[in-house]
Order: C-alpha cells, then structure tokens, then sequence
C-alpha cells in the first residue's frame, strides 16, 4: 500500500509542474508521512495479533481494543484526505491552467 500512494504521490507530482499550486514543501511532507503510514500498519498488525488473543467476554479489554482500532483507522483516513486534499487541489486548478497556457500559443 506504501508503494502504490508512493507511486501516486509521484503521479500527482508530475501532473502539478503544470499547474504549479503547491509547494515542494507539500510533496516531501507526504513522503515523509509515508513513513509513518508504514509504522501506522505495522502497528495495526501488532494490535490485531494482540486482539486475538483477548477473552471476548472480557468487556474492558475488547474496548480498550475497539478503541485502539478506531484510533489507527481514523489515523490512515487522515493519510488519505491530506493525499486527497493534494489531488483536489491540483484537479481544481488544471483544467484552467492548460487551457490558459493553450490560449496563449
């Protein structure tokens, strides 16, 4: 999964030379929460093993786990909108920019 928002995030990069709406700054701090997006599984992994070996009748520890889940879901959705805020901001603005720099050759 690293490689393939990796691979996106280079599509989107080669897409933004021509529109030029974002900063290097914005592409670098994606690649570098790359990273922690791999940790971020590698955690879950841990996490889910751990789960597996909770009594379910133990209420207290399968929420404590509940809670856990939620907490690592909700940390890749934000990997994924700060991705997605990058491409929305690149879509917003492309179609204007090639049609500007196609109206002035």
């Amino acid at each position: 999964m690293v490689e393939k928002l990796a691979e996106l995030l280079r599509v989107l990069e080669n897409i933004h030379s021509n529109v030029n709406v974002l900063t290097k700054e914005d592409f670098n701090e994606q690649y570098d929460n790359l990273k922690d997006f791999q940790a971020l599984i590698k955690e879950l992994e841990k996490v889910i093993s751990d789960f597996k070996k909770v009594n379910p009748n133990d209420e207290n520890k399968v929420e404590q786990y509940l809670l856990e889940f939620h907490r690592i879901l909700t940390t890749f959705e934000w990997h994924f909108s700060e991705i997605s805020d990058i491409n929305t901001k690149i879509l917003k603005n492309y179609k204007d920019r090639i049609e500007g720099n196609t109206k002035e050759i």
